[in-house]
């Protein structure tokens, strides 16, 4: 059993505490209070001291969430209380640390201790390095998102772009008040998704990322041959094999078929005629310095010069929409808080379609987030009225979302979406 001097040292001791401490008779009367207590809640001991808790508190606008942690211990005696709460003192907000429990004695109850501390200045430190934190890695996001970006001359401000028109869009939702506005922590992590949707073009072969027409750097060996087959030409007229007439028609049909592969490999949707050119081209065969027969192309320069529309074979275009299996990969691997825990998921699913014919899980409908599909809506917008792509002439923004329509009615994205950023004129930010 405690003697007197013990009851002493430990009321002492829990005066000088740094914690307030306030207990709580079972007639509901404060019948103890420590000096930090009274320091941390801003009022007086004749405030508080044998007042009941209702009378002391319940009249102090901005302190329901401290009242109530209190009454949560007066109503659930069979368990510790422990909460972290605002309270305003005038217009001042604190933030407190509060712990409570109902004592017993000898089996009988015995009032509610009460225990808490002022964390405001920690709260507003931790606050202040979240902030910094998070300034950091959006600052990472960026330049990392830059250097994707820089990677490719040919992609130099795509996401950019998405994340001008996405910021725009939402400032729009906010403005008008429309049910589907997010949060601003809902917000920051839709951007970053933005930001981040095309980091799995970093493992891209860069032959592929530029390819700016059908035949890319294959053109070079291309044109080389054909400067070695116009020298065995001549060997073949100097050694008398054949006439300097023949010799001239042959360089002659040289240049020409040469000149056919120039414009096919620039020129932007095959037509019939070219098809002709093509099957002339195909079938054409010179005799190497070894006497050797050989095709005029490889079968893989053939293939890249039998692209009807864009610069890609169906092997590179398979390479290309890897991005996002890489995308998902490298997102991860990154451990994002809990603020931005979606954005692996949102960022490698830009290219799924509502109708499951997207890539690279073919998901569909309603598995489909409205924040992928609203990313969706920008980065196909955003690409088809891109200044930057050497492989097709810019949109204008009206030929772009007749194609969005088209989509629409194919059931590959949402046309409330779209409707919304038709309204909105977020994508007046780059086209403007």
């Amino acid at each position: 059993m405690a003697s007197d001097y013990d009851d002493f040292i430990i009321q002492e001791l829990i005066q000088d505490m740094e914690e307030g401490v306030m207990y709580i008779a079972p007639d509901g009367r404060i019948r103890f209070i420590n000096p930090a207590a009274l320091e941390i809640l801003e009022r007086s001991e004749e405030d508080l001291y044998g007042k009941t808790f209702a009378k002391a508190f319940f009249g102090n606008k901005g302190s329901d969430m401290f009242n109530q942690t209190i009454l949560d211990a007066i109503y659930d005696p069979d368990k510790n209380h422990d909460n972290v709460v605002y309270y305003f003192v005038g217009e001042r907000l604190k933030q407190l640390h509060v712990m409570s429990s109902y004592m017993r004695h000898e089996g009988k109850k015995n009032g509610v201790i009460i225990v808490f501390s002022d964390i405001t200045n920690l709260a507003e430190m931790r606050l202040e390095h979240i902030k910094q934190i998070t300034f950091l890695l959006n600052s990472i996001v960026k330049s990392f998102s830059t250097a994707i970006d820089a990677r490719s001359p040919y992609n130099a401000n795509h996401t950019k772009n998405m994340a001008k028109m996405g910021q725009a869009f939402l400032q729009w939702l906010d403005e008008t008040d429309n049910t589907r506005k997010m949060t601003d922590s809902r917000k920051r992590e839709f951007l970053m998704s933005i930001w981040l949707h095309d980091v799995g073009k970093l493992v891209i072969p860069l032959e592929i990322m530029d390819k700016s027409n059908r035949l890319g750097d294959k053109m070079r060996a291309i044109e080389d041959r054909f400067v070695k087959i116009k020298l065995l030409q001549r060997i073949e007229m100097l050694e008398g094999n054949i006439t300097e007439e023949d010799y001239n028609k042959r360089i002659g049909l040289l240049d020409e078929t040469l000149e056919v592969i120039h414009r096919l490999n620039e020129e932007g949707i095959r037509n019939e005629s070219d098809e002709k050119y093509y099957a002339f081209i195909e079938h054409q065969k010179y005799v190497d310095e070894n006497g050797k027969k050989c095709s005029l192309m490889t079968e893989d320069e053939l293939e890249c010069l039998a692209i009807k529309r864009g610069t890609l074979t169906d092997k590179e275009r398979n390479i290309i929409r890897n991005h996002v299996v890489f995308t998902k990969r490298i997102l991860d691997e990154v451990r994002f808080p809990d603020e931005y825990k979606m954005v692996p998921v949102w960022a490698s699913m830009h290219h799924e379609l509502l109708n499951g014919n997207g890539y690279p899980e073919g998901v569909s409908g309603s598995d489909i987030p409205w924040e992928v599909r609203l990313l969706t809506v920008l980065d196909v917008f955003e690409s088809l009225t891109a200044t930057d792509r050497p492989y097709k002439v810019p949109m204008p923004a009206f030929k772009a979302f007749a194609i969005l329509d088209k989509m629409v009615e194919e059931g590959e994205i949402d046309e409330k979406i779209l409707s919304l950023f038709k309204e909105s004129g977020a994508w007046k930010v780059i086209t403007v």
